[in-house]
């Protein structure tokens, strides 16, 4: 391994213990936390309603012309676009495992014209502002030579090819949903669609999917789940113009205009598959609108609307690189579970769908309001970041579930 290499990886995790507290949260200086309760006025927007989950969540009916995406300074005076101009047409594919109800507390949701917005601990942002000083997918590329360093951040997954010619206005998968058991609370599992524009640290970018992430919930609960980064040219935008100012977990900060008035990030997705038992997937979409030029999130196979990255923080731009897969991060070993716990190679010895975690019907939109198609495994390549721990593999294209991949792995110390 080089030496500066070397350098990194040690000087990150000093800085992770040292943001570390002695409870396991992750911690701020006070001048960042003077930062994050003006942060936090912001999103403390009053509600119309209040929904209580049973699971401890408390999401506040806010107003939607007075959510506080729109206090972000490139939001200003912006007109909220409550549809988008199409939506993609069904594919023979588009039907669930299993029906999977959605649920922000109660199944009415909020009133018309409002909107949930999920309040958020200050222990929460705290831990949320701490972990994206340290967080970059750089770090992948380096772990592939760290094989005797305990914890880190690795990756199973599909991504296109990179070409001159690669331009694409949308992605959508059905992800399998499952519950990995963590083995502490400084680690992450997610399964993820990602669409990116730029090199793997330089970059806007947006993720969606589902994780179980201690560190941004609080629990161990499967929640629908985001990242996304801006890549501004214009630096007066941010507080400090550091990489979190333009990063953000889920709504944790301006950003993301919510239209749904049930569905959110953050929400308990309510039912998970078990190995070799029943199975359940949710269908999300990403596509730019032909009119707007807003990125727009659909959530299940009727397409509903969920909200939108606007044009105004993402900027002109269409997407290079289209990814699926798993990600997890620990701070210490032993690793956490990807998926169902199960590899590709051991789904393929048993032969079934009900083991390792899949993504199916995976498709790509290649023009501006067009359709989406099964992108083809020869434009395709593999990223494992940890072969022997965690791996992916596609199955091709059925008739019934489009372009497939398996992906998982059981974690553990297999990275000593």
């Amino acid at each position: 391994m080089e030496l500066a290499k070397k350098m990194k990886y040690y000087y990150s995790i000093f800085l992770l213990l040292a943001i570390v507290n002695g409870h396991g949260a992750w911690g701020i200086s006070q001048e960042e936390e003077t930062d994050l309760e003006n942060k936090l006025r912001i999103l403390a927007t009053p509600g119309l309603k209040v929904l209580r989950t049973d699971y401890g969540d408390v999401f506040d009916c806010v107003d939607i012309y007075r959510q506080p995406s729109l206090n972000h300074p490139l939001m200003e005076g912006h007109i909220i676009q409550m549809r988008p101009s199409s939506f993609p047409e069904p594919s023979m594919d588009d039907v669930p495992m299993r029906s999977e109800s959605v649920e922000v507390g109660v199944k009415k949701g909020c009133p018309v014209g409002t909107v949930p917005i999920r309040r958020i601990p200050k222990k929460n942002q705290q831990r949320a502002k701490a972990f994206l000083e340290t967080y970059s997918e750089e770090q992948a590329e380096d772990n592939q030579s760290l094989g005797e360093q305990p914890g880190g951040y690795f990756k199973a997954e599909v991504q296109t090819r990179r070409k001159m010619t690669s331009r694409y206005y949308g992605a959508e998968a059905f992800l399998n949903v499952y519950n990995p058991k963590l083995n502490t609370k400084q680690q992450f599992s997610r399964m993820m669609m990602k669409l990116r524009y730029g090199n793997e640290d330089n970059s806007t970018s947006i993720g969606v999917g589902w994780a179980v992430f201690p560190g941004l919930y609080n629990d161990t609960l499967t929640r629908l789940h985001a990242f996304w980064r801006g890549d501004y040219d214009d630096r007066s935008c941010f507080d400090t113009g550091d990489y979190d100012d333009r990063s953000c977990f889920d709504t944790m900060c301006s950003g993301f205009v919510q239209v749904s008035s049930r569905i959110t990030f953050g929400m308990k997705i309510s039912r998970i598959s078990n190995y070799l038992g029943n199975q359940y997937d949710i269908k999300l979409t990403v596509s730019r609108d032909s009119s707007s030029g807003h990125w727009w999130l659909l959530y299940g196979w009727k397409n509903e609307p969920v909200g939108y990255w606007p044009k105004d923080l993402l900027g002109d731009l269409t997407i290079t690189k289209g990814k699926w897969g798993g990600d997890v991060y620990s701070l210490f070993g032993p690793l956490p579970p990807m998926g169902s716990g199960l590899t590709f190679e051991q789904s393929r010895r048993s032969r079934t769908y009900r083991s390792a975690c899949y993504i199916r019907g995976i498709r790509i939109q290649k023009k501006l309001g067009g359709e989406f198609l099964n992108v083809n495994g020869l434009d395709l390549e593999k990223r494992e970041d940890l072969p022997r721990c965690y791996n992916v593999g596609g199955q091709g294209i059925s008739g019934t579930w489009g372009y497939t991949i398996y992906v998982g792995g059981y974690g553990g110390l297999c990275n000593w």
